[in-house]
């Protein structure tokens, strides 16, 4: 199955071992943090300190079955990914962070940094954010810290924790509240979500038209219910990619899914949840493997899918290519010796060949070339951020449903029953190869 594709007056850093994080470590590995004090000169040094508290609690708290153990402050190293509390996100560097998770929004002074779209055209909100600093390993850090606090700020033991730290600074913010998981300073934050627009990539069992014209799959039911969580009502529309793309750069609010995320599309998306994942490659018959994907000779035929962004990666590898309409098509023309290799997926071979007309299991791997993630992300232009927090706590609501993974769980079986495509689920999200 194939879905399309300045800080200042930090104070403290030490260094935190994360032993076991994520299922992609079997070793132990080590993320540095640093606290980041932008705050308003109106703010105590006792407020400052009990933020930083609170904030130092909370990840520790929601990922506590991660082995944290805080060791003295050691020199930063570059390549090592550093976790920064209270960093305000701004228009300068939005593209430098993983932004995790918001924790606190207050009035923006003059001379201050603000946050973008943060409570309303007219508001003047600074946002300040759990964020790790983009490098070479840093992502997948982001992705799953950025889940387990989601979650963690969907449960009550989040809300009885925010409300002590709201006690504990009464005196100096009376009329601070809790909203969509930030401790505002700046009163009622307000995230209208109701013009949001939606639109689905057509992607065969993810989400793809019924008998009626209704969007369904397992995509479309995670996104339906994001929508019901969140009481909105709005319709989910379909549109070829290409349409898709030119809304979500011209337009706001514009939730669209299942899109692959890349470091070119950071500045078009806001990425609120992973839908699937996707081990990429050339595939062939009786071809040998190659290690490497810059080992396979540059004389093979390589068929793509039109508008697809291997297409362009094969171009610029400088193999001789061919595009298809179909995934039909491309194994039919690989069957033919038309192509030497298909560039997809084990998941869009297996949809693509007919087990009755071809012995399928005789197309094998080539090369590995990557894996990509699909999800439900939220256009950038001119929407309110508060929005995108909004619904990265719905999606992580959803995720830990029953309701939820019981439909997953049952489309899954569908899945391996009906069309024996090669996948797994972790987390609510689908995997499309074998886990061994």
């Amino acid at each position: 199955m194939e879905i399309r594709k300045g800080i200042s007056s930090v104070v403290l850093i030490v260094i935190v071992c994360l032993s076991a994080l994520f299922s992609f470590a079997s070793r132990a590995q080590t993320l540095s943090y640093a606290y980041v004090h932008n705050f308003p000169n109106s703010f105590s040094q006792a407020d400052i300190d009990t933020i930083d508290l609170y904030s130092i609690d909370l990840l520790k708290t929601a990922s506590s079955s991660i082995p944290l153990e805080a060791k003295h402050a050691l020199e930063h190293e570059p390549r090592e990914p550093q976790v920064l509390f209270n960093l305000i996100r701004d228009d300068k560097n939005e593209q430098d962070y993983y932004w995790v998770s918001p924790l606190f929004a207050f009035d923006c002074e003059v001379g201050m940094t603000c946050t973008p779209n943060a409570g309303g055209p007219s508001a003047s909100i600074a946002v300040s954010y759990i964020a790790i600093d983009k490098t070479k390993v840093s992502f997948e850090y982001a992705e799953r810290l950025s889940e387990l606090v989601g979650q963690y700020k969907s449960t009550s033991e989040f809300s009885t924790q925010a409300q002590e730290i709201k006690d504990s600074l009464k005196k100096s913010f009376p009329s601070a509240e809790v909203t969509h998981g930030i401790i505002s300073f700046a009163g009622r934050l307000h995230a209208d979500a109701n013009d949001l627009w939606i639109i689905a990539d057509i992607v065969p069992l993810f989400s793809e038209r019924g008998e009626r014209g209704e969007l369904k799959g397992i995509a479309a039911d995670l996104v339906q219910d994001v929508l019901d969580k969140m009481a909105l009502s709005q319709e989910i529309l379909s549109a070829p990619w290409e349409r898709i793309a030119k809304e979500s750069m011209s337009k706001s609010n514009v939730l669209v899914f299942s899109i692959i995320r890349t470091d070119e599309r950071d500045e078009v998306f806001h990425w609120i949840t992973p839908v699937s994942r996707n081990m990429h490659g050339l595939y062939g018959i009786n071809k040998p493997y190659f290690d490497s994907f810059d080992e396979v000779p540059r004389t093979y035929r390589v068929g793509t899918l039109l508008a697809d962004y291997r297409y362009d990666v094969a171009i610029s590898k400088g193999f001789r290519v061919k595009a298809y309409d179909s995934w039909q098509a491309l194994v039919t023309a690989l069957i033919n010796n038309e192509i030497d290799t298909v560039f997809g997926s084990q998941g869009a071979i297996e949809f693509g060949c007919n087990p009755n007309q071809f012995k399928c299991e005789t197309i094998t791997l080539t090369s590995k070339y990557d894996t990509s993630t699909a999800y439900l992300a939220l256009s950038k232009k001119d929407t309110c951020v508060l929005v995108l927090e909004k619904l990265k706590l719905a999606a992580a609501e959803v995720k830990m449903s029953e309701k939820f993974n019981e439909r997953l769980s049952s489309w899954s079986d569908m899945v391996s029953q009906e069309y024996g495509i090669a996948h797994h689920t972790e987390r609510g999200v689908v995997h499309l190869w074998n886990p061994n």
